[in-house]
């Protein structure tokens, strides 16, 4: 009796709902026995390029359907009473195909022209994919996701009527000669932001010099742990890998905690001012800023005490004036300060940290 029961169920049709209509489905009651039963010839869909392009008509998707909201594709897909069926129209399949996947690299787009460069948002990589149809053999690329790029605001302070200068030192400390600087700008109530090199701080009393800087009010920041040396040749990041660079920085950061007990600033300037995009790749996520300058003081080149008095004595109100503590003699250097400083300082200037220059509006 059980069995003839169970024979007698499956009988029965089942009652669906096909493309909104209702519709008795028998036989094995499948997905192929509703297509006979609704007379619907779904029409195949086709082969096509991997551009898009027709290869071979109706030998693509041969019909779409769903149950209850689920896509099938086996025409003995089993159907129950209530079932809800869309059948239509086959799509398009792509023919197969070799994929290529590469990077696209994010830039650093570059707004301004003042002197100060700050980095804003994170460069992210997209990607791109290169596929090569193994039928047609056409080649085409997608860019599967769109890179983030990240903006370097090169921006100049506004300082109004406030006659307030930079002054900044670079590839310090210096042996004494550092103490000689920081001498002249405290008999002047000076402040100035010294970009100080990692490997010079661990030797010849350099972390003195440091210390003393920062409890006179100066603004320590990296100027590199050993200034691009080796395969950077001394003067540019940009010839390291990506790997040496962030060590150069973070190195950097370092070697000034360690002297301070305090996280370093993160305001830095690039050996030789080379700030170039594969730099700011690798190091634009690990600083805020990258300092340029408006007036080179020109002492590196040794020219004489009076040709750089007299670049300093060109400085405006707002401007950035590049010197050195480091990298040799800077006797120089420190006579121009004592003939300069006490001009300016009549003139009504003040000498102030690239924080606090900072601070002023940016634009």
């Amino acid at each position: 009796m059980a069995l003839g029961v169970f024979l007698f169920a499956q009988s029965l049709p089942a009652t669906i709902t096909l493309n909104d209509s209702t519709l008795e489905v028998r036989g094995d009651k499948t997905v192929e026995d509703a297509l006979k039963a609704s007379g619907i010839r779904p029409k195949p869909g086709d082969l096509v390029a991997v551009d898009g392009s027709l290869l071979e008509a109706d030998k693509g998707r041969p019909f779409h359907a769903t149950i209850n909201g689920q896509d099938v594709s086996d025409l003995k897909a089993k159907l129950a009473s209530g079932d809800v069926v869309e059948i239509g129209n086959g799509g398009s399949v792509e023919e197969p195909s070799d994929i290529v996947e590469e990077v696209i690299p994010w830039e650093a787009q570059q707004e301004g022209d003042g002197a100060i460069h700050i980095i804003e948002g994170t460069g992210q990589d997209g990607k791109k994919s290169t596929k090569t149809g193994k039928t047609s053999g056409i080649v085409v690329d997608q860019v599967t996701q769109e890179p983030v790029n990240s903006v370097i605001r090169n921006v100049t302070p506004d300082v109004g009527d406030d006659k307030v200068i930079a002054l900044t030192f670079d590839d310090g400390p210096w042996a004494e000669q550092t103490g000689a600087v920081l001498d002249v700008l405290a008999a002047y109530g000076a402040k100035a932001t010294f970009f100080t090199v990692g490997d010079r701080i661990e030797q010849d009393h350099g972390a003195e010099y440091v210390k003393r800087a920062a409890a006179e009010g100066h603004q320590i920041c990296t100027h590199s742990y050993d200034h691009a040396r080796g395969s950077g040749q001394s003067t540019n990041l940009g010839f390291m890998s990506h790997e040496e660079r962030v060590a150069e920085v973070e190195k950097g950061y370092a070697a000034i905690e360690a002297v301070t007990g305090t996280e370093a600033s993160r305001i830095f300037r690039a050996p030789g001012g080379n700030f170039g995009p594969e730099v700011v790749h690798s190091i634009g996520p690990l600083i805020k800023a990258e300092i340029g300058w408006n007036i080179d003081s020109g002492d590196w080149s040794k020219p004489g005490v009076d040709a750089i008095v007299e670049q300093l004595e060109n400085a405006w109100p707002g401007s950035i004036v590049l010197m050195h503590d480091g990298g040799g003699d800077r006797s120089q250097t420190v006579e121009a300060l004592k003939t300069a400083l006490p001009c300016l300082e009549e003139q009504g200037y003040r000498f102030i940290t690239m924080d606090e220059l900072m601070q002023y509006p940016l634009s």
